[in-house]
């Protein structure tokens, strides 16, 4: 191994699905990046394999940059800029050879040396940007709270009936709308200025508490329940969200939560992810949910995760994750997608690619999105008894 290239691992019970999540939840604002860079970044993670993250190996990726431009959209000149960014975040080390080529090797799953993309410094850096993470969740709950708080103090002005004061609290806070404030310093000048106001309905009331109240807590409303529905009035799918999790790669069960029990929103939010490390762009993502509704597009793109990690040659793999879903899309359209029928045949494959295996690419494959759009139209029929439902 070359040493200059090692690092020295994540922090304890730390893996690669928390350096996805972190990436992709810090997004390029957090980073401080393009979103170009954000969008390469997380497809280089994408591309690393869990083994890499234990201390003392080599974490890289050294897939050319002409196949990496084709898989996610984008030109050659484009990633070489990006790959510039991300370095001079200190989020990669590029090590090319002498002429700029790519390569490496792995024995035993392990990378003994690579001249690519190199993420140590992401790992060196996680411990700090996770910080980052945690500051900024705290910030957004303290926000979160803040305006319960208003609403609550509103409520109250309300219900003191003088219609004097209430109209005060209006001019402090026209028509109560807290939600579009986001500035937690203007919020708290708010709150403190509403205080005032009920203070002054108590002491007109006669009210015999101190102006100094023990403070209430309130806890913001925050659904509970699984909202997604399709986008569309179809009928409720056979598949339910266990069936299809069971046919999905190890990688992609340990982002949707596994151990607990899975639901369509896990599923969708898990599919959105892995839509951005596959390349998938936004808008062929929201062209498959206005299509096919939010459950029905998760599982094209849990389909085309779990087939882009098959091996090179066969008969399914998903070399152009964008055009297969396109595919998919296309075959919706014309009424011949058969999702029921694409998660059976998966079921009668062999057993999902596990998390260690990063999906293989190829250079050339102009036309599989519209194969695998026949094989969409022909996998989610052939197992209605094994998983009890209909085509």
């Amino acid at each position: 191994m070359i040493a200059g290239l090692i690092h020295t691992g994540l922090p304890a019970g730390q893996s690669k699905k928390d350096v996805m999540l972190l990436v992709e939840n810090l997004g390029k604002r957090g980073l401080g990046i393009s979103s170009t860079a954000s969008r390469l970044l997380r497809h280089y993670v994408w591309r690393s394999r869990d083994t890499d993250y234990q201390a003392g190996r080599i974490c890289a990726v050294w897939d050319r940059v002409s196949h990496t431009a084709e898989l996610l959209g984008l030109c050659s000149r484009g990633i070489n800029e990006a790959e510039r960014e991300l370095e001079a975040r200190g989020l990669i080390l590029r090590s090319t050879g002498g002429n700029g080529a790519r390569s490496g090797q792995r024995v035993d799953g392990v990378i003994r040396w690579a001249a690519g993309i190199n993420l140590a410094p992401l790992i060196s850096r996680y411990a700090e940007l996770k910080t980052v993470w945690d500051g900024r969740c705290l910030h957004q709950q303290a926000i979160a709270e803040c305006k319960a708080e208003i609403r609550h103090l509103r409520r109250m002005i309300r219900e003191g009936e003088r219609p004097d004061l209430f109209a005060k609290a209006d001019t402090i806070l026209p028509c109560g709308r807290v939600a579009p404030i986001n500035d937690l310093e203007r919020l708290k000048a708010i709150h403190a200025a509403l205080s005032l106001v009920l203070d002054d309905i108590q002491r007109a009331a006669g009210a015999t508490e101190s102006s100094d109240r023990s403070e209430e807590t309130v806890t913001p409303d925050i659904q509970k329940q699984d909202s997604s529905r399709p986008c569309s009035s179809r009928p409720p799918m056979a598949v339910t969200p266990r069936m299809a999790l069971a046919l999905a790669s190890a990688e992609y069960r340990t982002l949707a939560g596994a151990d607990g029990e899975p639901t369509w929103l896990r599923l969708i939010e898990t599919s959105y992810r892995m839509a951005g490390w596959l390349g998938i762009s936004q808008r062929a993502w929201g062209q498959a949910c206005t299509t096919l509704g939010r459950e029905r597009a998760a599982l094209c793109v849990l389909v085309i995760e779990r087939n882009a990690r098959t091996p090179v040659g066969h008969r399914y793999q998903a070399r152009h994750p964008g055009k297969c879903l396109s595919g998919m899309i296309r075959s919706a359209a014309n009424g011949q997608l058969n999702l029921h029928g694409l998660l059976r045949a998966c079921h009668g494959e062999t057993p999902p690619p596990t998390a260690t295996d990063p999906p293989q690419t190829c250079q050339s494959d102009a036309g599989r999105g519209g194969a695998i759009g026949s094989l969409a139209a022909s996998i989610l029929s052939r197992a209605a008894v094994q998983m009890g439902g209909r085509p």
